[in-house]
């Protein structure tokens, strides 16, 4: 399919970076540059173009850049990172949310930038242990999931109270913030926060639940008539906030008004406002309007809420609403995974098989199918991954969404070859407990797990074999990890998937 939400896999080296997972994602772009419009003196990219697109989404991959599956080339474009210009492409990661302005070409695919901007959401130190979904920095409630990739730590279970964190995504409109990508930093930055201005009182400003002195901070981009509410900002701290009160050091006013002559315009986020009546939704402070013509991929106007994570491209009208052409839309709970070793590569249909018994050439495999919201991630290679290097052999873990056996892959994270292993997930069938033995059925491949095995219930809670076969049902998402015997899957450890 030749659209903007279709993944264009290209044989450019990814960059590396050290993360690792609970997450995967991407998704589409746009937001609001009026430095760079024609309108306002916009400056030319490397085509000698105004540039006419605006994208705010997720980095999935590498060469130039690739942003929600839209290859964006790099070579004269400004890359700034939260407020520094002159930066390089080894600056971003796959995970960050940035906002990408250019022309795009004809089809759709690809294009050419002007400037990309990235402005991270929190950096701070960790209020206090996470949880099992969420944690806390700045008192912000920070929701990870599986489309969340890590970077200095492998998982949420590996962070600490106070380590210093730095985080990307989305604004919820219930309140905090949804991660895409978080990073463990060696060294504490200034705590500083990036949001919305909620109410302005004299030298009072609300951000975030937040009531943030800024009579002694120093302005930056404010105009003689003062901030105002709906304004995005970034704000230094002078220490993280207490009692829901912080003084800030530090306040830069990220955008200054309308989107001015825009005429492609791509938004990733989660949804606010919706109106099923008149079928419009507010998406990262931007009017959009859905319509009889508009395409769903992966989901249906059904599925449209507040909360609901999407990507929409289109067209932006006169009256400054977005004009939905396509709606791409995140299933939001990841049902399969599979770790082993990669085989049967068809780069035409962009699809691969696992086998979850790499000594066994014959044994079970599952077929991984590459798409849009891939994220290409490498833990092995400095070259990075990409559908081009991928090679039969190469160790991966693949987490994504079933469709009957297959995964659409949401995350390919290439693992280093010293760490081997074999693992399955996915809705359980055929499950049964037979004199201490523990049998399923896992996306087509057979499990069996003995008394030995360690169990664990969704909260990552130590359960027994016979608490574990209790709580199944039919349809219940399972994860199973071990080694192999024959054509079994022999599991050490078994667990359920919230």
């Amino acid at each position: 399919m030749n659209s903007r939400f279709t993944t264009r896999f290209t044989q450019r080296a990814a960059l590396p970076f050290a993360e690792a997972i609970a997450g995967l994602l991407a998704t589409l772009l746009a937001a609001a540059l009026a430095s760079l419009l024609s309108a306002c003196g916009v400056g030319q990219d490397g085509t000698g173009a105004a540039p006419d697109t605006q994208a705010t989404g997720v980095v999935t991959g590498f060469g130039s850049v690739v942003v929600d599956g839209v290859h964006y080339d790099l070579s004269g474009a400004d890359i700034s990172t939260d407020g520094t210009s002159g930066r390089s492409q080894g600056d971003l990661r796959v995970g960050m949310v940035v906002t990408v302005s250019g022309t795009l070409d004809a089809d759709g695919n690809s294009g050419t930038a002007a400037k990309v901007v990235y402005e991270s959401l929190l950096r701070g130190a960790l209020d206090e242990t996470p949880g099992t979904s969420a944690l806390r920095v700045l008192g912000q409630r920070i929701t990870v999931d599986s489309t969340t990739v890590f970077e200095g730590v492998d998982t949420l279970a590996d962070l600490r109270q106070l380590d210093a964190l730095e985080l990307s995504g989305f604004t919820d409109p219930a309140g905090g913030f949804r991660a895409t990508w978080v990073r463990k930093e060696s060294t504490a930055s200034p705590s500083q926060l990036t949001g919305f201005i909620s109410g302005v009182n004299g030298n009072m400003v609300q951000l975030a639940g937040l009531n943030v002195n800024i009579a002694n901070a120093t302005l930056e981009g404010v105009s003689a008539n003062g901030l105002a509410v709906g304004q995005r900002v970034r704000v230094l701290l002078q220490a993280p906030p207490a009692a829901g009160a912080a003084v800030a050091t530090r306040l830069v006013l990220l955008d200054a008004g309308p989107l001015g002559a825009l005429r492609r315009q791509a938004l990733h986020g989660l949804v606010n406002q919706w109106n099923p009546t008149a079928l419009t939704l507010l998406l990262d402070r931007q009017n959009v309007r859905l319509s009889a013509s508009t395409v769903f991929q992966e989901g249906t106007l059904a599925d449209i809420g507040n909360g609901a994570r999407i990507a929409v491209s289109g067209t932006r009208g006169n009256d400054g609403v977005l004009a939905a052409e396509r709606v791409l839309v995140f299933r939001p709970a990841v049902d399969g995974y599979v770790r082993g070793r990669v085989t049967n590569i068809d780069r035409a249909a962009q699809t691969f098989a696992v086998l979850v018994a790499p000594a066994v050439q014959v044994a079970p495999s599952v077929q991984v199918q590459l798409q849009a919201r891939t994220v290409l991630s490498d833990r092995s290679l400095a070259n990075g991954l990409s559908l081009a290097n991928l090679t039969a052999g190469n160790e991966v873990l693949v987490l994504g969404w079933v469709t009957g056996t297959r995964i659409d892959a949401g995350l390919v994270q290439r693992l280093p070859a010293s760490t081997p292993g074999v693992g399955v997930g996915g809705p359980a069938s055929g499950f049964t407990l037979v004199n201490g033995t523990l049998s399923l059925q896992l996306l087509g491949v057979a499990v069996t797990a003995t008394n030995n095995a360690q169990y664990f219930d969704a909260q990552g809670a130590v359960q027994t074999q016979a608490q574990f076969f209790a709580s199944l049902s039919a349809g219940a998402v399972v994860r199973a990890d071990g080694g192999w015997i024959g054509n079994t899957l022999i599991a050490a450890t078994l667990r359920r998937v919230p």
